[in-house]
C-alpha cells in the first residue's frame, strides 16, 4: 500500500484509536473497580503504556505479521469496530437521537468510514485533522467545572486492596484499546521522520495527561458512591455545567465525540485494510464494501441494554492477547527466521 505519513499524523492516528469510543465511559468502570486509588492505578497503567510504546518502536522492523497473525487482528479490529458502533448508537440513543431508527444511525457513522477506505488512504489519516479544534473546544468546556471539585474524593490514598488494584489495572486497558496499530502504520513513517525517547515522551505526555486527567476528574467530581450509577461521568459533568451560550453543554459535546467516534472506527478499519491488502487481491472495492455491510448488519444484534454491560465489562480482555502477548510472540517468532512483512510487501495501492 502507497502510505507516506508524517511523524504528527502517526500520533495523531495513535491518539484518536486509543482515545477515541471509550473516552467518555471507562472511568466509571476503573472507579468502580479499584476504588478510591483509582488514579494513582491509572497512572501505574499509563507508565506501563509507556513502555509498551518504547518496546513497539524498539521491535517495529521485527514485527511483521505471517497469515495467521494478520486473521487474528483484523478479526480483532472487527470485533472492536462492531462493539463500537453497538455502544455510539445506544449512547446516542439515550443522550443525543432517541426516536433516530438505529440502522439509520449506524448507517450513517459507516458511510463515512466505507467513503474514507474506498478512497486513498490518506483520506482517513487526513479526517484526523477535523478532531484538533473540537477537542480544544471540548477542553475548555470541561474546565469549566473546576469550580465545582471536590479534592477530599482523592483522599485518603493508599485504601484500595490488592484484588482493587489487579482489577482496576485490568479496567486501566479501556482506555489505551488499540495501541497494536502502533506497529501496523509505524512501517509507514517518513524514514527522514526519526522516532526516538523525545517524540514517544511527548505523545506518551499528552495521551496520558488527557486520559488520566478524565479518571481524576470524575472522581473529584462525583462522590464513590455517584459513579456507581454514572455510566458516562464525562457527558454528567458537562451536563450539570450551565452556560449562556448554550441551553446544554452534554448535547453540543455529543456531536464532537460522534466526529470522534466515527474517526476512531474508520482508523480501525483503515487498519484492516491495511493489513489485508498487504498481499493482491482480487476485488478490493467489494471486499470492502462487504466488511462495512458487516459493520451495519451485526451491531443491530448487540444494541441491548445487557449486551452493552457486557461490551464494557469484557472488551478490555482483548487487550492482553494483542496488545502483549502476541507482539511478543511475534517479535521472538521473527528474530529467529526472517519472512516479509505484509505491511511492506505489496505494491498494491488500494
Amino acid at each position: 500500500m502507497k502510505l507516506q505519513l508524517s511523524r504528527v499524523q502517526f500520533f495523531l492516528i495513535l491518539f484518536i484509536v486509543e482515545t477515541g469510543v471509550s473516552y467518555i465511559s471507562f472511568q466509571t468502570e476503573l472507579i468502580n473497580s479499584g476504588g478510591r486509588d483509582s488514579w494513582l492505578i491509572f497512572i501505574v497503567f499509563t507508565l506501563f503504556h509507556f513502555v509498551q510504546l518504547l518496546f513497539y518502536e524498539k521491535f517495529y522492523e521485527k514485527l511483521k505479521l505471517n497469515a495467521f497473525f494478520a486473521l487474528l487482528y483484523k478479526l480483532w479490529w472487527i470485533i472492536l469496530c462492531i462493539s463500537y458502533l453497538a455502544f455510539i448508537d445506544y449512547t446516542l440513543a439515550v443522550w443525543g437521537f432517541p426516536s433516530t431508527p438505529t440502522y439509520l444511525v449506524i448507517c450513517l457513522i459507516v458511510s463515512v468510514s466505507l467513503y474514507a477506505n474506498l478512497s486513498q488512504p490518506e483520506t482517513a489519516v487526513n479526517l484526523g485533522v477535523i478532531l484538533l479544534p473540537l477537542i480544544v473546544i471540548f477542553l475548555i468546556f470541561i474546565f469549566m467545572s473546576s469550580g465545582n471539585l471536590v479534592w477530599t474524593n482523592v483522599f485518603p490514598i493508599g485504601t484500595s486492596s490488592g484484588e482493587q488494584w489487579l482489577v482496576g489495572f485490568q479496567k486501566s486497558q479501556t482506555a489505551y484499546m488499540g495501541v497494536e496499530i502502533y506497529f501496523i502504520f509505524r512501517v509507514f513513517v517518513r524514514k527522514s521522520q526519526i522516532i526516538k525517547w523525545k517524540p514517544l515522551i511527548l505523545y506518551q505526555l499528552i495521551v496520558g495527561t488527557f486520559s488520566t486527567a478524565s479518571v481524576v476528574g470524575a472522581q473529584l467530581y462525583f462522590s464513590l458512591e455517584e459513579l456507581r450509577i454514572i455510566p458516562e461521568p464525562i457527558m454528567y459533568i458537562l451536563k450539570s455545567e450551565e452556560v449562556t451560550f448554550v441551553k446544554r453543554l452534554d448535547i453540543f459535546f455529543i456531536y464532537i465525540w460522534l466526529t470522534w467516534s466515527i474517526i476512531n472506527v474508520t482508523l480501525l478499519g483503515l487498519s484492516i485494510r491495511v493489513v489485508h491488502f498487504s498481499k493482491k487481491r482480487k476485488h478490493p472495492q467489494l471486499q470492502i464494501v462487504l466488511l462495512h455491510l458487516s459493520f451495519v448488519i451485526l451491531p443491530l444484534f448487540f444494541l441491548r441494554v445487557n449486551f452493552i454491560e457486557k461490551i464494557r465489562d469484557h472488551i478490555h480482555y482483548g487487550y492482553i492477547p494483542f496488545a502483549i502477548v502476541f507482539p511478543i510472540i511475534i517479535v521472538f517468532m521473527n528474530r529467529r527466521r526472517k519472512q516479509p512483512c505484509l505491511n511492506e510487501s505489496s505494491s498494491s495501492s488500494q
